[in-house]
């Protein structure tokens, strides 16, 4: 380095905030000779900042060093600059995201950002939630989005153990600059678990110069994190209010029908490839309520005891399930609260609660206080005479002869047998 340059950064650093000096005056690159400093930026960003903020205060510092110096500040030139890839899962699209309530918002306000990562006011974003919700395709989908509406755009995907396993060896090998250089120059930077940098504190240093650098040039960034950044154990405070300033948004496992949505637009894939029907797809989902990955898993197991066992891919029924997932499928005996099964019966059969306990003897209402009483009669622990009171004041008698005919028409109606088990499924997923 510069001699002139090295007695100029020690007074740089006494006289410009921290911040602009860690971003904006250490990149700079330093060539010395008789009549001339060259300061060279690692991109035209830097160039740009440095000509309109710090120019005065740079040459400042190098007349009270060498008066005699001119200064240039112009850009490094490298023939052998590092290529910037998009590692990129191909599948993690959002044309291939099914949405839902769990994630209409985080969807709605990531393609909102691909399409305007260079004005959009969510910098940054962050995808916070439990493993296995889908965090890391919103968050990629967002890159495939950004490529396909500038093809210029450069964008860098990290994993927070890379990122880590970067820095390390950068200043094992005396080249920190250089991978710092490297994501400066992304338009697009996402993070995945950005909550594993708590307590890296070397990690966490360089991090929040990168981040500083990014945001302050309005390149977007996006994480994904476990928990809300403002929780994170063992993280910097300057990080935490940096990261909390920009939009967070939290990811909640997805309902029933979402997941079942799910199994069936999984169960097309061309690694998959079996044949589900909306209610073997509603019966699997009923039972594996935690996250994609789970679903994913019990795919992969259905398909492997669907192959091994030689079965018809056309014709996968409720028992070829309940066969290949085992405990997966054990019914789950939960003691429901008899106005939530009412509410559960009345909503399905598109009629209102007090519908049930009418006089009205339509064959629908019927139908539904009766398939009601034979649910509350499986699942609460009421005895005949107070499920009888909840619907009307009615006798026990006729609780027991609800109970007889949905018994009937459950072996006879395939349709009645339906309802009855998606009633059952919705209800144990309250």
């Amino acid at each position: 380095m510069s001699q002139t340059w090295s007695q100029c950064l020690n007074t740089l650093r006494d006289s410009i905030p921290l911040s602009q000096y860690s971003v904006w005056i250490q990149p700079l690159k330093a060539l010395e000779n008789k009549n001339t400093l060259s300061l060279l930026a690692p991109n035209s960003q830097v160039l740009n900042y440095i000509n309109k903020n710090l120019k005065s205060q740079i040459k400042n510092a190098v007349t009270q060093h060498n008066k005699n110096l001119k200064i240039f500040i112009g850009i490094a030139c490298n023939p052998n600059t590092q290529q910037h890839t998009t590692p990129l899962f191909e599948d993690y699209t959002f044309n291939n995201l099914v949405l839902g309530n769990a994630n209409q918002m985080a969807y709605g306000a990531t393609k909102q950002i691909a399409e305007n990562i260079k004005t959009s006011p969510y910098n940054p974003f962050i995808i916070y939630g439990s493993s296995g919700l889908g965090k890391t395709h919103l968050m990629q989908a967002a890159g495939h989005l950004a490529k396909e509406k500038n093809p210029n755009i450069k964008i860098i995907y990290v994993p927070l153990m890379d990122f880590v396993r970067n820095i390390t060896s950068s200043l094992r090998h005396n080249s920190i600059e250089k991978i710092k250089n490297f994501y400066q120059s992304t338009d697009l930077l996402l993070v995945d678990d950005i909550h594993l940098i708590a307590g890296k504190e070397k990690s966490q240093e360089e991090f929040f110069h990168i981040f500083n650098f990014l945001f302050s040039g309005k390149k977007q960034i996006i994480f994904t994190c476990d928990q809300p950044p403002k929780n994170i154990k063992s993280l910097e405070d300057r990080l935490k209010t940096r990261f909390s300033q920009g939009l967070n948004l939290h990811l909640t496992p997805p309902e029933l029908e979402m997941r079942a949505a799910i199994l069936l637009k999984k169960s097309q894939n061309k690694r998959i490839n079996i044949n589900l029907t909306e209610d073997t797809a509603l019966f699997i989902a009923g039972h594996i309520a935690s996250n994609i990955r789970d679903l994913e898993g019990a795919l992969l197991k259905l398909k492997a005891f669907v192959d091994f066992s030689k079965i018809n891919h056309s014709f996968i029924s409720k028992e070829i399930i309940e066969l290949a997932l085992g405990d997966l499928i054990k019914p789950q005996i939960k003691n429901i609260d008899i106005n939530d099964i009412q509410k559960e019966v009345a909503k399905h059969y598109a009629l209102t609660i007090s519908d049930l306990s009418s006089k009205s003897r339509k064959q629908h209402t019927v139908l539904a206080r009766q398939m009601a009483m034979f649910i509350c009669y499986e699942l609460s622990s009421l005895s005949l005479t107070k499920i009888g009171k909840h619907f009307g004041n009615r006798d026990h008698s006729t609780v027991l002869h609800a109970i007889k005919k949905i018994k009937e028409k459950h072996i006879e109606n395939i349709e009645i047998k339906n309802d009855y088990e998606l009633i059952k499924i919705k209800l144990a997923n309250l």
